[in-house]
């Protein structure tokens, strides 16, 4: 298989399982498809403009080497294809979720008190390093999201039980397919807008972007899921 297919063959490799099991009949997931392609296609907007501007500015690359060539603006169709492949993993575990684990209830008070104390972490660090753009935008924005979705009216449609437990439980696939695309390197950072702490060859400011990006998909597909049910009752 040539090079130029490595990153396509990464997210459709992503994809399958998720996909295929969508239609399972214990599992259903492509019911609730609606509301999750509303949800992804507003995220995904949102990142890929974010995307495209960090590639301009040169926070991060594309190594044409594993690349089919095809291209929207600046962004590889792969990497436009990760930001709506990479969530529907994440949200179809979040849909299993809701049917295999516990049934926790939705909030609690100490859930929303983590949160809360989380946001506000997450904004300081980005305040203090606000002179590196991947750092001070990723860590900001997740604070502030968090803090937001968190104390709205319809953040309490949001499992933050499960939401926090998708999460960790996710981090172990985002650490095999972002440790492929990092250490091939297929996606190339520029250490200077970063602050250059690695898991293995993974940026650490991956890991909280991989926390907004899950954040914006969940909070957007309850509350689209919210909405068809006030709808159908």
């Amino acid at each position: 298989m040539s090079e130029h297919f490595y990153y396509l063959v990464i997210d459709i490799a992503c994809i399958s399982f998720p996909l295929l099991f969508s239609f399972h009949p214990a599992i259903k997931f492509y019911k609730e498809w609606k509301s999750l392609f509303k949800a992804l296609s507003i995220s995904a907007l949102l990142f890929i403009v974010w995307d495209e501007w960090f590639t301009i500015m040169q926070v991060w690359s594309f190594n044409p080497r594993y690349l089919t060539g095809i291209y929207l603006g600046h962004l590889p169709i792969e990497e436009l294809l990760f930001f709506f492949l990479i969530p529907y993993c994440l949200m179809f575990m979040y849909h299993c979720s809701e049917r295999y684990f516990l049934q926790f209830k939705t909030n609690g008070k100490g859930v929303m008190y983590i949160n809360n104390i989380l946001s506000f972490f997450l904004m300081i660090t980005g305040i203090i390093y606000h002179n590196k753009w991947y750092t001070g935008c990723t860590f900001t924005l997740t604070g502030i999201a968090l803090l937001l979705i968190t104390n709205i009216p319809y953040g309490k449609t949001v499992n933050w039980l499960r939401f926090w437990m998708i999460y960790g439980f996710g981090l172990i696939p985002f650490f095999i397919v972002n440790g492929i695309l990092t250490s091939l390197p297929i996606v190339q950072y520029n250490n200077t807008e970063n602050l250059g702490i690695r898991l293995t060859t993974i940026p650490v400011e991956d890991s909280v972007y991989n926390l907004l990006l899950f954040l914006f998909n969940v909070s957007l597909y309850e509350y689209f899921r919210s909405k068809t049910k006030k709808a159908n009752s």
